[in-house]
């Protein structure tokens, strides 16, 4: 039973290991006369960069996983409106809930840092598809673990590695739809471009409303609350449609 979960048990502690490693890095580089923002920056992706490379030396991270040689690329479509919807209602809830955002500041800085942008645009995204999506599911399938539990598991971690209490509900909610676009492609490509995406999007969204950013509300733009939850029961809805349209016409090459 054991042997199903030591890959998976081992990449999230290489994960947490490489988060308490960017922390005390960033002590240090801070020490140097390097601005906070960008000790932030460069410790997440020195600690991202290590976490990728000890998986990959222990064999929990596939070199396939990058392939793009068995993608069935008339599908994709259908994966990306899914996703698309589901970043819109997600973020349209978090908004309604209005959870305490405890690294707002912090995203604030890294957003008008190009080390912070590298950080949360790219080398962020992609060592959480590899930990997240490849190592954890991809592992557990591979130990004929039950895909649905699989999916689960990776998107409840996927939620709480986060802690800011403004993010976890959306990176469950995300890490389950990412969760199934891998469980059917069986590589992190296409996941990977969601998750850049998402974290871009938050980049341009700062960079845009500048010192309007903490007073914006989509609420507003659409015309009040009852609006606003139409919209999102809409793109909900159209969310799960596309994923289980995804999920039924998309078979893997073996």
């Amino acid at each position: 039973m054991m042997k199903r979960f030591w890959k998976p048990l081992t990449a999230i502690l290489i994960f947490i290991i490489s988060q308490i490693t960017a922390g005390l890095l960033m002590g240090l580089i801070h020490l140097l006369g390097i601005s906070s923002t960008t000790a932030m920056a460069c410790s997440i992706i020195v600690s991202g960069i290590i976490a990728i490379a000890v998986c990959y030396v222990l064999h929990i991270i596939r070199p396939k996983t990058f392939s793009i040689n068995n993608i069935k690329w008339r599908h994709i479509p259908l994966a990306l409106a899914a996703a698309l919807m589901g970043i819109f209602s997600m973020g349209l809830l978090m908004e309604q809930l209005g959870l305490p955002d405890l690294m707002k500041g912090e995203m604030r800085a890294m957003a008008y840092n190009i080390w912070g942008i590298i950080a949360i645009a790219l080398i962020g995204p992609i060592t959480e598809e590899l930990i997240f999506r490849e190592a954890i599911i991809g592992s557990l399938l591979r130990h004929r673990v039950h895909r649905w539990q699989a999916i689960l598991i990776s998107a409840t971690l996927f939620g709480l590695i986060h802690i800011n209490p403004a993010q976890v509900p959306f990176a469950i909610a995300m890490g389950i739809i990412l969760g199934i676009i891998y469980t059917k492609m069986g590589n992190i490509v296409l996941t990977s471009i969601i998750h850049i995406f998402n974290n871009t999007l938050a980049v341009i969204e700062i960079r845009l409303l500048g010192e309007h950013f903490d007073e914006f509300s989509y609420c507003e733009v659409l015309g009040g609350k009852l609006m606003t939850w139409g919209y999102l029961v809409t793109s909900a809805m159209l969310c799960i449609i596309f994923l289980s349209q995804f999920w039924e016409k998309y078979h893997r090459r073996h």
